[in-house]
């Protein structure tokens, strides 16, 4: 590992593989060192445990996702094309480093303190941010108004995360393929009833 900035982003990438694959619990700093082609002082030069690995993992990931909703959002003019544009956007980034984002969902628990609440309360906000797209959905018509806006941006972050562990980026769908079948059934589902 050289120092900069590279070093962090390749340990964070390294370290999703490994926490994604076996579990954060389960890895090893010898491991992560290995894997680095670094010495456990190298490694521990640049983080002071292994949780601080798993925090700067879990914030990429939300510094990511919300970037890139916040700025697909922002750009669609109509409710419906908003909510489009979460889905679109979510399933891409999410899909285009997918360890790095099934670390975060899957070992967030596994934070401590601070780095829990911090991570959380990130977390949270992101939620918030999709809450807000679906409220927005309801009030303009693309979606129900007789539905509890929380329960369906629940619903909607459901479909959304759970494809990370069983999309196969070789499979037969892209993840632009996948997102656009996401939208369709979330919008057609929660469709105005006429």
């Amino acid at each position: 590992m050289t120092s900069g900035r590279g070093s962090l982003e390749r340990a964070s990438v390294v370290g999703a593989r490994l926490f994604a694959a076996k579990g954060y619990a389960a890895t090893t700093t010898r491991e992560l060192s290995s894997a680095l082609g670094v010495t456990n002082g190298t490694f521990y030069h640049y983080f002071a445990t292994k949780e601080e690995l798993l925090l700067r993992i879990c914030n990429e990931s939300l510094s990511r996702i919300t970037e890139a909703v916040s700025a697909a959002v922002a750009a669609a003019p109509t409710a419906r094309e908003r909510v489009e544009a979460l889905i679109r956007s979510h399933v891409e980034t999410m899909l285009a480093d997918q360890s790095l984002h099934k670390t975060m969902l899957t070992e967030l628990r596994s934070l401590t303190g601070d780095h829990l609440a911090a991570v959380t309360a990130r977390r949270d906000a992101y939620d918030r941010l999709v809450r807000e797209v679906v409220e927005d959905a309801q009030a303009g018509g693309a979606v129900r108004s007789d539905l509890d806006p929380r329960t369906l941006s629940l619903l909607l972050l459901n479909l959304l995360n759970w494809t990370i562990f069983w999309f196969d980026p070789a499979g037969a769908l892209s993840p632009a393929e996948l997102a656009e079948t996401i939208a369709t059934l979330f919008l057609d589902g929660a469709a105005p009833r006429t």
